[in-house]
């Protein structure tokens, strides 16, 4: 009995094997996918093209993740000229560039020896940035053509020294006076007069709405006040004003 048990559990056991290893074969039939029909040569989808290089202009240099400028502004400068001489502000600090064109180019004073370093007079540069009024830009990027060498508008480096108030950084400012004939009335993005530019390079600051009379190119022009006198010219904070130094009058009234 044990023996007729043990025969009918071999053959019942070899029964599943088969019946296990026929599903086997059936789900693996199904599964597999029929062979795709050859293609003609006519019908293969050709493979894609490979992208073009991007396109590098010249003048391009990397610029610090800090300061980076759109593209449509890289493509679109503002001026392209000689530089005539470099601005200064009544700290003797250069602020910005004259350019052979006329253009007046605004930088910020922090960054004047990165500008000195690409950009000296009688080069030519190419600005990019914004227009604060006729004839004056504000920079975002000074692009020096020849070398592709370039500075852009960016805050102060982390760590750097913090410059002086203005009440102390006045003390060191010296009484200058200036003659001579405008070249360039400086205005603010208002439109209002705020300085001048005489033919021998010395710059007049003022605030706007304090000089009595309408200020043009070619007019002479006097005044005295507080600034700095250094290699690249004078530059002073108007106090009195008039068109010869022998008839200033003063611009601020002192009486109670």
């Amino acid at each position: 009995m044990s023996n007729a048990l043990t025969v009918s559990a071999a053959a019942l056991g070899l029964s599943v094997s088969i019946s296990l290893g026929l599903g086997f074969c059936v789900l693996n039939a199904q599964a597999t996918p029929p062979a795709a029909a050859p293609t003609s040569p006519s019908s293969a989808v050709a493979p894609p093209l490979a992208p073009p290089p991007p396109f590098t202009p010249s003048f391009a240099v990397e610029p610090p993740a800090a300061s980076a400028l759109d593209a449509d502004a890289m493509a679109r400068p503002l001026a392209q000229s000689e530089v005539k001489r470099m601005l200064i502000n009544p700290f003797g600090e250069i602020d910005g560039l004259r350019l052979a064109d006329g253009t007046i180019v605004k930088f910020p004073p922090h960054l004047a020896d990165e500008l000195l370093r690409i950009a000296q007079p009688g080069q030519t540069v190419r600005i990019v940035g914004r227009l604060d009024a006729p004839g004056i830009v504000k920079a975002d990027a000074i692009i020096n053509i020849a070398t592709a060498q370039t500075v852009y508008d960016q805050p102060p480096a982390a760590g750097a020294a913090r410059p002086l108030p203005p009440h102390l950084r006045a003390q060191k400012l010296q009484e200058q006076r200036v003659e001579g004939y405008i070249d360039k009335v400086l205005v603010d993005r208002r439109g209002e007069a705020n300085g001048v530019i005489l033919t021998d390079g010395s710059i007049a600051r003022f605030s706007p709405d304090t000089v009595p009379v309408t200020l043009r190119p070619g007019e002479p022009f006097a005044a005295a006040g507080l600034g700095t006198r250094n290699g690249y010219g004078t530059s002073l904070e108007v106090i009195s004003i008039g068109t010869r130094l022998s008839a200033l009058q003063p611009l601020y009234n002192r009486a109670p």
